[in-house]
Protein backbone atom coordinates (compact mmCIF):
# COMPACT_ATOMS: atom_id res chain seq x y z
CA UNK A 1 0.00 0.00 0.00
CA UNK A 2 1.28 3.54 -0.98
CA UNK A 3 0.95 6.45 1.02
CA UNK A 4 0.50 9.60 0.03
CA UNK A 5 0.54 12.61 2.13
CA UNK A 6 -1.79 14.95 -0.44
CA UNK A 7 -4.05 14.25 -2.98
CA UNK A 8 -2.38 15.40 -6.26
CA UNK A 9 0.69 13.27 -5.58
CA UNK A 10 -1.51 10.49 -4.80
CA UNK A 11 -3.34 10.56 -8.05
CA UNK A 12 -0.10 11.07 -10.58
CA UNK A 13 1.14 8.33 -9.39
CA UNK A 14 -1.80 5.97 -9.31
CA UNK A 15 -2.09 7.27 -13.27
CA UNK A 16 1.35 6.16 -13.66
CA UNK A 17 0.75 2.83 -11.88
CA UNK A 18 -2.38 2.27 -14.37
CA UNK A 19 -0.36 3.32 -17.13
CA UNK A 20 3.03 0.92 -16.15
CA UNK A 21 1.05 -1.61 -14.67
CA UNK A 22 -2.07 -2.84 -16.07
CA UNK A 23 -3.06 -5.97 -17.69
CA UNK A 24 -5.73 -6.28 -20.03
CA UNK A 25 -8.80 -7.95 -20.10
CA UNK A 26 -12.18 -8.40 -21.46
CA UNK A 27 -15.14 -8.04 -19.69
CA UNK A 28 -19.04 -8.75 -20.95
CA UNK A 29 -20.69 -6.09 -19.30
CA UNK A 30 -20.23 -3.18 -17.80
CA UNK A 31 -23.17 -2.29 -15.49
CA UNK A 32 -26.70 -3.18 -17.17
CA UNK A 33 -24.70 -3.09 -21.08
CA UNK A 34 -23.60 -5.71 -22.81
CA UNK A 35 -20.29 -5.02 -23.98
CA UNK A 36 -18.83 -8.72 -25.02
CA UNK A 37 -16.99 -8.42 -27.87
CA UNK A 38 -16.97 -4.73 -28.13
CA UNK A 39 -12.93 -2.95 -28.36
CA UNK A 40 -14.17 0.36 -27.11
CA UNK A 41 -14.73 -1.61 -23.33
CA UNK A 42 -11.53 -3.51 -23.63
CA UNK A 43 -9.87 -2.62 -20.07
CA UNK A 44 -6.60 -2.04 -18.70
CA UNK A 45 -6.95 -2.72 -15.23
CA UNK A 46 -4.55 -2.67 -11.48
CA UNK A 47 -5.86 -5.39 -9.15
CA UNK A 48 -6.74 -5.07 -5.46
CA UNK A 49 -5.25 -1.75 -5.66
CA UNK A 50 -4.54 -0.04 -2.00
CA UNK A 51 -3.00 3.19 -0.95
CA UNK A 52 -3.43 5.54 1.76
CA UNK A 53 -4.04 9.99 1.77
CA UNK A 54 -2.56 11.28 5.27
CA UNK A 55 -4.35 14.77 5.25
CA UNK A 56 -7.76 13.99 3.74
CA UNK A 57 -9.39 17.22 1.86
CA UNK A 58 -11.88 16.86 -0.41
CA UNK A 59 -11.04 20.96 -1.44
CA UNK A 60 -8.07 18.95 -2.06
CA UNK A 61 -8.95 16.72 -4.79
CA UNK A 62 -8.26 17.51 -8.93
CA UNK A 63 -10.92 17.38 -11.48
CA UNK A 64 -14.41 16.93 -9.63
CA UNK A 65 -17.35 17.15 -11.81
CA UNK A 66 -19.35 20.35 -10.38
CA UNK A 67 -21.73 21.06 -9.81
CA UNK A 68 -23.26 17.47 -9.73
CA UNK A 69 -20.78 16.14 -7.26
CA UNK A 70 -22.16 18.24 -4.75
CA UNK A 71 -25.71 18.10 -5.73
CA UNK A 72 -25.01 14.49 -5.44
CA UNK A 73 -23.94 14.19 -1.99
CA UNK A 74 -26.49 16.56 -0.87
CA UNK A 75 -28.98 13.59 -1.44
CA UNK A 76 -26.61 11.15 -0.47
CA UNK A 77 -26.69 12.27 2.99
CA UNK A 78 -30.26 13.25 3.04
CA UNK A 79 -32.38 11.61 5.65
CA UNK A 80 -35.35 9.80 4.01
CA UNK A 81 -37.24 10.17 6.70
CA UNK A 82 -37.39 13.72 6.34
CA UNK A 83 -38.47 13.80 2.41
CA UNK A 84 -40.74 11.41 3.22
CA UNK A 85 -39.12 8.38 1.79
CA UNK A 86 -35.74 7.16 -0.10
CA UNK A 87 -34.34 9.46 -2.83
CA UNK A 88 -34.00 7.61 -6.45
CA UNK A 89 -34.07 8.92 -8.83
CA UNK A 90 -33.69 12.52 -7.60
CA UNK A 91 -32.27 15.82 -9.43
CA UNK A 92 -28.54 15.44 -8.90
CA UNK A 93 -28.11 13.00 -11.88
CA UNK A 94 -29.44 15.98 -14.20
CA UNK A 95 -26.74 17.56 -14.10
CA UNK A 96 -24.73 14.99 -15.35
CA UNK A 97 -27.03 13.44 -17.89
CA UNK A 98 -25.00 12.55 -20.30
CA UNK A 99 -22.75 9.90 -17.80
CA UNK A 100 -26.41 8.81 -15.81
CA UNK A 101 -29.34 8.65 -18.42
CA UNK A 102 -28.00 5.73 -19.66
CA UNK A 103 -28.99 4.02 -16.80
CA UNK A 104 -32.19 5.94 -16.23
CA UNK A 105 -35.55 3.37 -16.71
CA UNK A 106 -39.15 3.90 -15.62
CA UNK A 107 -38.55 6.70 -13.66
CA UNK A 108 -35.88 5.39 -11.52
CA UNK A 109 -32.19 3.80 -11.42
CA UNK A 110 -31.18 0.24 -10.78
CA UNK A 111 -29.98 1.82 -7.08
CA UNK A 112 -29.03 4.67 -5.33
CA UNK A 113 -26.78 5.82 -2.70
CA UNK A 114 -29.19 7.53 -0.35
CA UNK A 115 -31.10 3.85 -0.61
CA UNK A 116 -27.98 2.12 0.19
CA UNK A 117 -26.40 4.52 3.27
CA UNK A 118 -29.98 4.76 4.96
CA UNK A 119 -30.84 0.97 4.68
CA UNK A 120 -32.10 -0.27 8.39
CA UNK A 121 -31.07 3.67 9.08
CA UNK A 122 -27.06 1.94 9.75
CA UNK A 123 -25.92 5.95 8.68
CA UNK A 124 -27.61 7.08 11.95
CA UNK A 125 -26.70 3.65 13.77
CA UNK A 126 -22.92 3.94 12.95
CA UNK A 127 -22.79 7.35 14.04
CA UNK A 128 -24.12 6.58 17.38
CA UNK A 129 -21.50 4.30 17.64
CA UNK A 130 -18.83 6.23 17.00
CA UNK A 131 -20.10 8.60 19.77
CA UNK A 132 -20.90 5.79 22.27
CA UNK A 133 -17.97 3.63 21.44
CA UNK A 134 -15.06 5.43 19.73
CA UNK A 135 -12.57 2.65 20.13
CA UNK A 136 -14.51 0.27 18.09
CA UNK A 137 -13.64 -1.80 15.42
CA UNK A 138 -17.56 -2.73 14.28
CA UNK A 139 -17.87 0.70 12.11
CA UNK A 140 -19.32 -0.40 8.67
CA UNK A 141 -21.33 1.50 6.94
CA UNK A 142 -22.63 -1.39 3.89
CA UNK A 143 -23.31 -0.91 0.69
CA UNK A 144 -23.92 -4.26 -0.88
CA UNK A 145 -27.05 -5.97 -0.20
CA UNK A 146 -26.48 -9.68 -0.24
CA UNK A 147 -30.31 -10.32 -0.08
CA UNK A 148 -30.42 -8.53 -3.70
CA UNK A 149 -27.41 -7.92 -4.73
CA UNK A 150 -26.05 -11.16 -6.38
CA UNK A 151 -28.96 -11.74 -8.39
CA UNK A 152 -28.55 -8.55 -10.35
CA UNK A 153 -25.14 -9.78 -11.81
CA UNK A 154 -24.32 -10.37 -15.34
CA UNK A 155 -25.99 -7.50 -16.82
CA UNK A 156 -29.40 -7.93 -15.27
CA UNK A 157 -29.15 -4.54 -13.20
CA UNK A 158 -26.71 -2.10 -11.86
CA UNK A 159 -25.09 -3.44 -8.57
CA UNK A 160 -23.40 -0.90 -6.42
CA UNK A 161 -19.43 -0.16 -7.14
CA UNK A 162 -19.23 1.05 -4.16
CA UNK A 163 -18.76 -1.92 -1.30
CA UNK A 164 -19.04 0.25 1.97
CA UNK A 165 -17.02 2.51 4.52
CA UNK A 166 -14.96 1.14 7.29
CA UNK A 167 -14.66 3.82 10.12
CA UNK A 168 -12.14 4.30 13.01
CA UNK A 169 -11.54 6.57 15.59
CA UNK A 170 -7.57 7.09 16.41
CA UNK A 171 -5.90 9.08 18.65
CA UNK A 172 -8.63 11.74 18.24
CA UNK A 173 -9.20 11.46 14.85
CA UNK A 174 -11.70 10.14 12.62
CA UNK A 175 -10.45 7.69 10.10
CA UNK A 176 -11.86 6.19 6.93
CA UNK A 177 -11.70 3.03 4.41
CA UNK A 178 -13.41 3.21 0.83
CA UNK A 179 -13.74 -0.08 -0.84
CA UNK A 180 -15.14 -0.29 -4.25
CA UNK A 181 -15.67 -3.32 -6.43
CA UNK A 182 -14.77 -1.49 -9.47
CA UNK A 183 -13.69 2.23 -10.66
CA UNK A 184 -13.15 3.71 -13.63
CA UNK A 185 -10.46 5.81 -13.71
CA UNK A 186 -11.30 8.40 -16.33
CA UNK A 187 -14.94 8.87 -15.94
CA UNK A 188 -15.25 8.32 -12.00
CA UNK A 189 -12.24 8.35 -9.58
CA UNK A 190 -11.78 11.58 -9.03
CA UNK A 191 -15.78 12.21 -8.02
CA UNK A 192 -15.93 8.74 -6.55
CA UNK A 193 -12.74 9.84 -3.89
CA UNK A 194 -13.93 13.13 -3.58
CA UNK A 195 -17.55 12.06 -2.43
CA UNK A 196 -15.92 9.62 0.01
CA UNK A 197 -13.40 11.87 1.60
CA UNK A 198 -16.95 14.79 1.75
CA UNK A 199 -18.58 11.39 3.71
CA UNK A 200 -15.54 11.44 6.14
CA UNK A 201 -15.29 15.12 6.79
CA UNK A 202 -19.25 15.44 7.05
CA UNK A 203 -19.02 12.32 9.74
CA UNK A 204 -16.04 13.91 11.73
CA UNK A 205 -18.42 17.04 11.80
CA UNK A 206 -21.57 15.13 13.46
CA UNK A 207 -19.34 12.84 15.77
CA UNK A 208 -16.81 16.07 16.62
CA UNK A 209 -13.47 14.14 15.85
CA UNK A 210 -10.99 15.77 13.65
CA UNK A 211 -10.82 14.63 10.16
CA UNK A 212 -8.00 11.67 9.74
CA UNK A 213 -6.43 9.61 6.84
CA UNK A 214 -8.33 7.86 3.98
CA UNK A 215 -7.75 4.62 2.76
CA UNK A 216 -8.96 3.45 -0.92
CA UNK A 217 -9.37 -0.18 -1.61
CA UNK A 218 -10.37 -1.05 -5.31
CA UNK A 219 -10.73 -4.73 -6.81
CA UNK A 220 -10.41 -3.53 -10.09
CA UNK A 221 -9.08 0.16 -11.11
CA UNK A 222 -9.21 0.07 -14.57
CA UNK A 223 -9.60 2.62 -17.90
CA UNK A 224 -11.31 1.63 -21.05
CA UNK A 225 -9.84 1.43 -24.05
CA UNK A 226 -12.02 4.06 -25.50
CA UNK A 227 -10.74 6.34 -22.96
CA UNK A 228 -6.86 5.58 -22.99
CA UNK A 229 -6.03 9.22 -24.86
CA UNK A 230 -7.76 10.89 -22.13
CA UNK A 231 -6.16 9.59 -19.41
CA UNK A 232 -2.43 9.12 -20.72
Amino acid sequence: MRIYTEANEAFEEIKRDLAEMGIWVHPKTMQDKNVEGNPDYETTELQNYCYTILDAKSSDIPNVTQPWADAEFIERITDPRTVGGFINPGEAWKLRDNIWGEFYHNGRFGYSYNELIWNNDQFNKIVNRIKEDPDSRQLWISLWDPTRDPDLLGGVSRVPCSLGYGLQVREGKLNLHYVMRSCDFSTHFANDVYLAIKMLEYISSLTGYQVGSFTHTIFSLHVYRKDLKEVF
